[in-house]
Parts: C-alpha cells; structure tokens; sequence
C-alpha cells in the first residue's frame, strides 16, 4: 500500500517540481531583466542566475520572449483575481472595477519598472514575440474577455450602443497609455498616473453610460 499511495503522488510531485523550477527561472530572468536590461540578457545568464543548466530553461521557454510573455501572463491573472475575489468590489460601479484592475496590474509591474520599459520598445519591433505571437494575441484576448464581463455586469452597459462591442479594445488602447504616463511618471508613488486614471476612467464610464459609444 505504501508503494502505491507513493505512485499516487508521483505525477503531482513532478508538477511541483517543475512549477518550482519555472518560478526559479523567472526570478532570475526578471532580476536580470531588470539590472542588465532585456536586450542585453541572455537565457545563458538566466541558467547561471538560476543554478540550472541552459539546456534546462529551453525546456520551459524557447526564447526570453515567451518568459516574459509568461510573466506578464501571471500579472493579468493576478489583475483578474484582484477584481473577481474582492467582495467589495462585487456590487461597486463599473469605474472602480476598472480602476481597481488597472491599479492592480500596475502595483504588479512597479518592482520591474526597468524591464517593462524595455518589453514595451520592444514589442513595438514588427517580428516581436511580445505583440504579434499567439500567445501574446490569447493574452489579451482573455484580458478584453474580463474587461467585456466587467462591462455585461454593469448597469453602465448600453448593449444598444453603436460601438458598444469596441469598448474593450478603447479600454486596451486606454490601458496602453495609462501605462505610458506610468512609466514616466516622476510624482512619488505614481500619484500623477493614479489621479489621470481616477479622472479618465469617471468620464469614460460616463460617456458610456450616456450611450456616447
């Protein structure tokens, strides 16, 4: 019986292992994404950084790219958790939500501020991983999933609204150039962003709620 209850364990053994071993290589990617530079790390100084073999990294991510698609991945979730498992949230209007989303992807963010600057140049590159990948196009399809939910859930929805099925892909475009300000935003703790977020985010809302969109 011990030997079976042990054969019981095994897979889920080996799926913590190797969520452990992941973990270990995207701390070390993201500690050197952020002290060295993106462009200037390579996946053989994240082995190093992380006391694995190179070899062993290909095995989890094919290229740095897919890492930090990964990581940016982990903040949308962690985002989306933010707003879904807060039960004050629940019944708050749709501008809080919005607001709480945003802020939760942002205090995500703030420890690799470098790095974000840097995924951000290079996702503007025509073959980059970061903006025209599969992987990279689900992500933000399952962010403007929740952004729409959001949206249905709220007594500010105009289903009858002319561009009422763009409104999530505005709130991308907008979310892009809140993280803009973020990140040349010199104001201590961000204020500034978190202030344009506030203000912006009360007149969009109010814009839908009229049925400008």
């Amino acid at each position: 019986m011990a030997t079976r209850a042990r054969k019981a364990r095994t897979p889920r053994t080996r799926a913590s292992q190797k969520a452990a071993i992941r973990s270990r290589i995207v701390k070390a990617a993201l500690e050197l994404f952020q002290s060295k530079g993106f462009d200037a790390t390579t996946t053989r100084m994240i082995a190093k950084r992380a006391k694995l073999a190179e070899g062993t990294i290909f095995n989890y991510f094919e290229t740095k790219e897919d890492l930090a698609l990964h990581f940016f991945e982990l903040e949308v979730d962690h985002a989306i958790a933010v707003v879904r498992d807060d039960p004050k949230l629940r019944k708050a209007p749709l501008e809080e939500k919005l607001f709480a989303l945003v802020e939760a992807q942002l205090d995500y963010l703030a420890p690799y501020e470098k790095f974000i600057g840097a995924a951000f140049v290079h996702a503007l590159r025509p073959t980059s991983k970061l903006s025209i990948s599969i992987q990279a196009l689900d992500l933000r399809n399952r962010y403007l999933a929740f952004v729409q939910q959001l949206i249905d859930e709220s007594p500010a929805s105009r289903p009858g609204s002319m561009l009422a099925f763009a409104v999530p892909m505005i709130f991308w475009i907008y979310y892009i150039g809140i993280l803009l300000h973020w990140l040349n935003d010199t104001s201590p703790g961000k204020t500034n962003t978190l202030a344009l977020l506030d203000r912006t985010l009360t007149l969009g809302v109010g814009f839908l709620r009229q049925g400008s969109f």
